[in-house]
């Protein structure tokens, strides 16, 4: 990987909440780190073949690997990925990557194919993904979500009130863009 390259990977890395001094350190970490890997992350945004992907996850033992890769998923949104990326992030055993999973739905999906997947990661892990839902939630979604803050503690309560006004504001701005429409 040649410098430029190394240092835009790495910088995505650190966006995404994963600070690596280098590959080579990332590499000795993970050795030995899956050829294929190294060949899809040179590969230019939104060309990814998300099948070589979805394939290292699945046989990934490591759950950093596993949040690693997932945190490549919902940066370069790989095509093909879409039946794989509802079931990975319906799936519990995706533990430490499940929010970025969940936050690659929202991203990559249509809301109506992605919320009820996200409702369902949401009553199984909230945390996973309540901000994912703030994105592309509806209504409804914030019904229900209104209805889950009062026992909600900590870092989901903000998460959740967040979501909430995000949903709230996003919605407005339908309802404004509607009625300058319909002027």
């Amino acid at each position: 990987m040649s410098h430029p390259q190394e240092t835009s990977f790495l910088a995505v890395l650190a966006d995404a909440g994963f600070p690596a001094p280098s590959v080579a350190a990332i590499r000795d970490q993970f050795h030995p780190l899956p050829n294929a890997l190294a060949a899809l992350l040179a590969a230019p945004k939104g060309t990814l073949d998300g099948a070589k992907l979805s394939e290292l996850f699945d046989s990934a033992t490591s759950d950093e690997l596993k949040h690693s890769l997932a945190a490549v998923i919902h940066q370069t949104r790989p095509r093909g990925l879409d039946e794989w990326l509802l079931a990975a992030a319906r799936d519990r055993r995706s533990e430490a990557a499940r929010n970025l999973l969940a936050a690659a739905v929202a991203k990559m999906l249509p809301p109506e194919r992605a919320v009820p997947v996200l409702l369902e990661v949401f009553h199984d892990a909230p945390l996973a993904a309540v901000h994912p839902l703030g994105k592309v939630g509806d209504e409804r979604v914030r019904e229900i979500l209104t209805s889950a803050l009062p026992t909600a503690t900590g870092p989901l309560r903000r998460e959740l009130r967040q979501a909430i006004a995000r949903i709230g504001q996003r919605l407005a701005k339908a309802s404004k863009r509607t009625r300058c429409v319909r002027s």
